[in-house]
């Protein structure tokens, strides 16, 4: 994609949608959507759907009935490709479409089927990406994914499945009555790092709507978990979710409620995907991760920073924790990114380098200026101009720098 993958998970039908649902998805930020649900009688209103997705620059990924990994439980493996060759067949050439659906969090019992069926669209559809969303991982979970570590499964996903993308939701991060930060980290921790094994890029479902115990996200909390995820080196982010239609246990607060009405959160979730794009959002795209730390406080396994490379120091004032990465452009040339990993707090961050190197600070329009600030404004660091960086950031805010000798 030539856009940042920003997508949603939908649970829409075809009649539940809003007015000009392409358009919403537009004004949302959205570049990879995920289609409503829909039946052969929906075609020609898909197709429509399609091409005012297309004409908007905005990827779908196809909920389509007959991809579904229970449909390769039900017809086996040759009976599952001919249903799939007729929904390639309908939709697969659409300039729009990105992929199909393959299915959600699949139990260890379902594991072999589902991957099945992703390598079948892998192999029928090279030209599409087949999508699957796992389940996150826990310390009381692995019987239920048959593996006994996430690292073991992810690799097994890979040699079955072939995909293109990896995806998985984890929302523990929002949980209200314990620290689930570990629980949040430790899977971009593992998801970061078969990213390094196998160059499948991730995408991290993040929270947009609360639910069950997760609160409802605030602004800050919509932003540190793009920045979060991003800072890790995924590839794709997408919110749960984004429109309600009836009574769902306590869900509350979606960008659009039951009434088809946009919420604050829409208003919250639109500034904050939309400026990550105009940001650096099309720079971040062409870029891979090559390290990443945490800094004053590791979570889920991460290691703290270290001197590494050009960097001899990252600091944050008041010990506010950090997360700061490495990546490099098809040319080699090198990125850091900063980001708070603080959903509440606001501070100042110092980078020092090697003699005879500097950074240039991202600027909005995904360009680059001379960083102007080198001095700290609070009087608690010793700053050098030219070798010491020093930013403010704020809640999940990310900064993305470029090293130049």
């Amino acid at each position: 994609m030539s856009k940042y993958p920003i997508s949603f998970w939908s649970t829409v039908s075809m009649q539940n949608m809003v007015p000009d649902t392409p358009d919403m998805w537009k004004d949302l930020g959205i570049t990879l959507a995920m289609s409503p649900h829909y039946n052969a009688e929906d075609k020609d209103a898909v197709l429509a759907l399609l091409d005012r997705s297309d004409e908007l620059g905005i990827r779908v990924i196809m909920r389509d009935y007959r991809t579904h990994w229970r449909t390769l439980t039900k017809l086996g493996e040759e009976g599952y490709a001919a249903v799939f060759r007729e929904a390639l067949e309908d939709y697969g050439n659409h300039p729009a479409v990105y992929g199909f659906f393959t299915g959600d969090e699949p139990s260890a019992d379902e594991s072999k089927n589902a991957f099945k069926a992703l390598r079948i669209q892998g192999e029928l559809a090279p030209h599409l990406t087949a999508y699957i969303n796992l389940l996150p991982w826990f310390s009381w979970i692995a019987p239920r994914i048959g593996a006994s570590s996430l690292s073991e499964y992810l690799d097994r996903v890979v040699r079955e499945g072939k995909p293109k993308l990896l995806s998985y939701d984890c929302y523990a991060q929002m949980q209200t009555e314990f620290d689930g930060l570990d629980a949040y980290f430790e899977n971009l921790k593992e998801y970061y790092l078969a990213f390094k094994r196998h160059g499948i890029p991730f995408m991290n479902i993040a929270l947009s709507c609360g639910h069950y115990r997760y609160r409802c996200p605030t602004k800050n909390d919509l932003q540190w978990q793009l920045g979060t995820s991003v800072a890790h080196g995924a590839g794709a982010v997408a919110w749960y979710m984004i429109q309600l239609t009836g009574m769902h246990d306590n869900y509350r607060e979606p960008p659009i409620n039951q009434l088809g009405e946009r919420t604050q959160t829409f208003t919250d979730l639109s500034e904050v995907n939309r400026l990550f794009h105009n940001y650096c959002g099309d720079i971040v795209s062409e870029l891979t991760i090559d390290t990443c730390y945490h800094v004053g406080k590791a979570y889920g396994g991460m290691p703290l920073f270290e001197p590494f490379g050009n960097v001899l120091e990252v600091e944050s004032n008041d010990d506010v924790p950090l997360i700061f990465s490495r990546f490099f452009d098809k040319q080699g040339q090198v990125y850091y990114m900063i980001c708070c990993n603080s959903p509440v707090e606001t501070t100042y961050v110092s980078i020092k380098l090697k003699t005879g190197f500097t950074l240039l600070r991202c600027d909005y329009g995904n360009r680059f200026r001379t960083v102007s600030v080198h001095t700290d404004p609070i009087g608690e660091k010793d700053v050098q101009r030219g070798q010491t960086a020093g930013l403010w950031v704020s809640p999940g805010q990310i900064i993305l720098l470029k090293e130049e000798q």
